[in-house]
């Protein structure tokens, strides 16, 4: 059978006992005295037992009264804590995240979001792991992260897809390269020329091969990196042109390099915050992609 347990009865007798009075004990509940009574004579009558020996100037505690004041202050304390804390998490006073992002958007997203949130959140604890699209969406559907800052590519059909930015490809070159002097660059004027291309795995390289049909590296592929400084530092020196996107083009050493969006309709992405459809967002979670939205609105101004 269950029990009739009532937290504010077990509240206003542990405050009568702190107090030593009925009157002291409303007014730390918020209540009058006889109402105050009430919830006293209610749990009296719950366990059929009497707590208090009351005269018109004091209250004492029976020897059933003590022995319930020893057993529920602990507990009640506990109790209350808990439910602090759940408040904590509702209202993002505290709380962890675990946040995958596109290199990219790790570069030119995360920073400034992460930056404004430990001004708003302090007691915010975001986790950011990096990693290429066809990555992020496996550990979403493994719980390895809550929500992803990705590209919307491949198949996504369980996923959610919250919009931030519209990016697009590059070609990025030397100074006096030849294809600088194309009014406009595809995706195949790219193959006449010695390549630095973002490894497989990475959108940008996902984007390429598909437009062009490859199923094999191009020949003239001399270079097949991970990161995007990389590809930045071989440009400068000179051992071929690379393609990236556009969005983090910014905070790359970019030196006197050049670039041009690529004209292809394959060259575009759209980036934005992508977690599975039966996942409930947390508060922490919620915080962080409205703080994202924010930094990804002043981005494209």
């Amino acid at each position: 059978m269950a029990l009739n347990i009532k937290y504010r009865s077990l509240k206003a007798f542990l405050y009568a006992v702190e107090t030593g009075s009925f009157t002291l004990g409303a007014n730390r509940l918020g209540v009058t005295q006889p109402s105050f009574t009430a919830l006293i004579q209610d749990l009296e009558q719950v366990l059929d037992l009497k707590l208090f020996e009351r005269s018109t100037r004091a209250i004492a505690l029976t020897a059933a009264g003590v022995e319930l004041r020893d057993r529920i202050q602990r507990p009640i304390a506990d109790l209350e804590e808990a439910y602090r804390s759940m408040e904590d998490l509702a209202a993002v006073r505290r709380g962890q995240v675990v946040v995958g992002a596109l290199p990219s958007a790790s570069l030119v997203l995360v920073p400034p979001t992460l930056a404004a949130l430990r001004g708003s959140h302090p007691g915010l604890e975001p986790k950011i792991v990096e990693a290429y699209n066809d990555e992020l969406l496996d550990m979403l559907r493994t719980n390895q992260v809550e929500f992803a800052i990705a590209a919307q590519l491949g198949d996504m059909a369980d996923m959610m897809f919250e919009p931030l930015v519209d990016d697009t490809f590059c070609v990025v070159f030397p100074p006096g390269h030849p294809i600088g002097e194309h009014d406009s660059v595809s995706w195949n004027d790219l193959l006449s020329y010695q390549l630095v291309l973002l490894s497989p795995g990475s959108s940008a390289r996902r984007q390429f091969d598909q437009a062009l049909g490859l199923t094999h590296a191009p020949k003239l592929l001399h270079y097949d990196i991970t990161h995007m400084t990389t590809a930045v530092v071989l440009v400068k020196q000179g051992l071929g042109i690379a393609v990236l996107p556009k969005l983090p083009l910014s905070v790359l050493p970019m030196g006197k390099l050049r670039y041009k969006p690529l004209s292809d309709t394959s060259a575009q992405r759209r980036i934005g915050i992508v977690y599975r459809q039966n996942r409930h967002l947390s508060p922490a979670s919620r915080a962080f992609i409205s703080q994202a939205k924010q930094m990804a609105a002043a981005t494209e101004k």
